[in-house]
């Protein structure tokens, strides 16, 4: 994934933000709006997930000897969210293209379980944003940073389309300077 690393802001924005949005307004139907959400959904996966799998282990590589960042807990905490959104995705692709009037299913359970797992996806992507903003602000410290030292960029990496612009310039200036 060090590619999205090596992009311009603009290239990763237009690959995570501008091709679902593309996609969302030529879908002429409702019909086929939720035939392309799947689609939608892995290219956003790729852009952000992508993104801050990168940040987080690309820029561990770069932390002085000094800096101890746990990036295998990172890796295992951060692959929930990306192994449940693809098995949701793939569910979606199965129920939207083959079962879409299947009308005898009941998905009580499967509701039941799919907000649980949103859950926990969710709480372990924010221990991702906050690994990824930590490294990022320790690469360009030289120490380990603190909360305090890496809060905007915590939620810059939260608040993508405003981050890439932002953060991508600096984490570009980085890779150069290694």
């Amino acid at each position: 994934m060090r590619f999205l690393l090596r992009a311009k802001h603009w290239q990763l924005f237009l690959l995570t933000w501008g091709v679902p949005i593309a996609i969302n307004l030529f879908a002429y139907s409702p019909e086929m709006w939720v035939k392309m959400f799947p689609l939608m959904m892995i290219v956003f996966i790729i852009g952000i997930f992508g993104w801050i799998w990168a940040i987080a282990t690309e820029l561990h590589k770069m932390l002085p000897d000094t800096v101890k960042l746990n990036v295998r807990g990172f890796k295992t905490i951060f692959s929930v969210p990306i192994v449940y959104t693809v098995a949701l995705t793939g569910w979606m692709i199965y129920r939207f293209y083959f079962r879409f009037h299947d009308a005898n299913t009941s998905l009580g359970w499967i509701i039941g379980v799919a907000a649980f797992l949103h859950l926990a996806s969710m709480i372990c992507i924010l221990v991702g944003l906050r690994f990824a903003a930590q490294t990022l602000r320790s690469v360009e410290l030289g120490r380990l940073a603190r909360f305090s030292d890496y809060a905007v960029e915590f939620f810059l990496i939260w608040f993508s389309p405003v981050g890439f612009w932002i953060l991508q310039p600096r984490i570009n200036r980085l890779l150069r300077k290694e």
